[in-house]
């Protein structure tokens, strides 16, 4: 969700708010989704929001290591122009959407 909308989203799923009228009460299985705030996405606009599903309920994003590369490959050398080491470090590392159904946008009001 973008930052604009943090406080709402934490007050619809705080536990130790209870509404002044009956009508007004969330339900349980709104509470216990889990608000993650991103200003980048303030830029695309304020009013809309975002739901992921748990990666235990789908395969949603689907991501990999190049073959034979299973986290950061870190090279160094001694420096010729520089006093000290050089270190230079790469992950190779892709990331794809894989099923439409774990993701969700709303527009907003």
């Amino acid at each position: 969700m973008p930052a604009a909308l943090e406080l709402k989203a934490e007050q619809l799923v705080a536990q130790n708010l209870v509404p002044a009228q009956s009508g007004n009460v969330v339900p349980q299985s709104i509470r216990t989704l889990t608000p993650l705030a991103e200003p980048r996405l303030d830029a695309a606009g304020d009013k809309a929001w975002y739901l992921a599903a748990s990666p235990n309920q789908i395969d949603t994003i689907e991501y990999a290591y190049l073959e034979g590369q299973q986290g950061a490959y870190i090279e160094t050398r001694n420096g010729f122009d520089v006093d000290g080491v050089e270190i230079k470090c790469r992950l190779d590392f892709g990331a794809k959407a894989i099923d439409w159904r774990g993701l969700y946008k709303n527009p907003g009001a």
